[in-house]
This record gives structure tokens, C-alpha cells and sequence, in this order.
């Protein structure tokens, strides 16, 4: 966390009430195993772990592409294992970078529905 964003932490924490503090902290920040384990019991908990089991095909389909590509006797089949190891690898990327995604996500929904907690409770004062 960055200095001005602690700043902004601790003046939020000094403007809520001590209710609203509470609920706060009820919501606080998530472990990085918990919010690794939070994308699997999402509404889209099938096509996650859909996306985590090809993720780990295309990898070992990817190390056994390396291995071939190592032992390749001629020129063509190196290209060819070589061609086949770069894709799977760029597969792997790709999920793992939808799925950084769908952490943030994830994390982005939370935010929001903590504003929504405030001006909820903010409604009803007025």
C-alpha cells in the first residue's frame, strides 16, 4: 500500500462512527488464499474450475511438447514441438490472466457493495 493510500484509510476510519467502523472491519481486507478460493464459489464456480482444469492440461501438455521438442531428431519436428509448446504456454497465460481477472473482480463487487452498506445506512439517518 502506497502512503497516500494508507492516508486515505485512516481518514475514512476517522469519519465513521463507531457502528460503521465496525461494519467495516467486518469487511476487511482478504488473505491472498482467500481471495484465490474466492473465484471457485462464484456464481461461475463450473467455468472456473473448467478454466483451472485446462489450465493444468495445456501445462503438462506443454512440458511434454518441451520434452519432445529437447529429443526432436530433425529440423521439422522441432519446429513443429517447438510451435506446439509456445502455444500451450500462451494458453496457460491466458487463463491465468483471466482468471487474476476475475480476482479482481471478485474484489471490485466487494468494494462496491461496501459503498452500497454506507449510503444504505447513510439513507437511513437522513
Amino acid at each position: 500500500m502506497t502512503k497516500s493510500t494508507r492516508e486515505i484509510d485512516r481518514l475514512i476510519r476517522e469519519a465513521l462512527s463507531e457502528a460503521d467502523a465496525d461494519v467495516l472491519s467486518d469487511f476487511g481486507e482478504q488473505s491472498l488464499a482467500e481471495l484465490l478460493t474466492e473465484v471457485f464459489r462464484g456464481r461461475q464456480r463450473l467455468f472456473v474450475v473448467g478454466g483451472f482444469v485446462a489450465n493444468l492440461v495445456f501445462f503438462v501438455f506443454g512440458i511434454f511438447a518441451v520434452i519432445n521438442f529437447l529429443q526432436a531428431p530433425e529440423v521439422r519436428d522441432m519446429v513443429v514441438w517447438g510451435a506446439a509448446a509456445g502455444f500451450c504456454f500462451a494458453v496457460v497465460a491466458t487463463i491465468k490472466i483471466w482468471y487474476w481477472l476475475e480476482m479482481m473482480r471478485h474484489a471490485l463487487v466487494r468494494d462496491i457493495k461496501r459503498v452500497e452498506l454506507q449510503i444504505a445506512q447513510l439513507a437511513q439517518r437522513l
